[in-house]
């Protein structure tokens, strides 16, 4: 597995040259500040400028944004009102994805699935964790998928 942390202006960056999707977990244990607005974990395609999953809590508006990026256009926005995050409280995130579907489990619970809009799944090599969350821990591993 080559995976490496890039130190940017992202809280954190990761890079797999052989492809994110399908299979790889995606942990990520953190706290969000008390003053929190949002942050975005996204997964991207190293070869262009698409974000092939976008997910976004919003603590302004209870609400969880989730999206995709293609032709300099996004997506219609899927929302999901099940909002399992509090400010200053700790959480753990699994994106996980098998052919057909990115899964997304807080604290062991499932809240929602969305559907891949990137057809090659192999070209989605970069996942980045922006604004505001406090990483404690971030894993990424390969999982057995059916």
């Amino acid at each position: 597995m080559l995976v490496f942390a890039v130190h940017t202006s992202y809280q954190f960056e990761a890079f797999c040259p052989d492809g994110l999707c399908p299979g790889w977990s995606f942990l990520l244990k953190g706290e969000t500040p008390a003053e929190a607005n949002k942050f975005e974990i996204n997964f991207l395609c190293d070869r262009d400028d698409r974000i092939a999953f976008h997910f976004k809590p919003c603590f302004t508006e209870s609400d969880i944004i989730c999206n995709y990026f293609m032709a300099n256009n996004w997506g219609k926005e899927e929302r999901c009102s099940n909002f399992p995050f509090g400010l200053k409280e700790p959480f753990q995130i699994e994106i996980y994805s098998d052919n057909e579907y990115f899964y997304v489990y807080v604290d062991d619970t499932k809240i929602m699935q969305y559907k891949h809009r990137v057809e090659d799944l192999k070209n989605i090599t970069k996942v980045q964790v922006v604004n505001d969350v406090n990483i404690s821990s971030l894993e990424i591993t390969k999982k057995h998928y059916y």
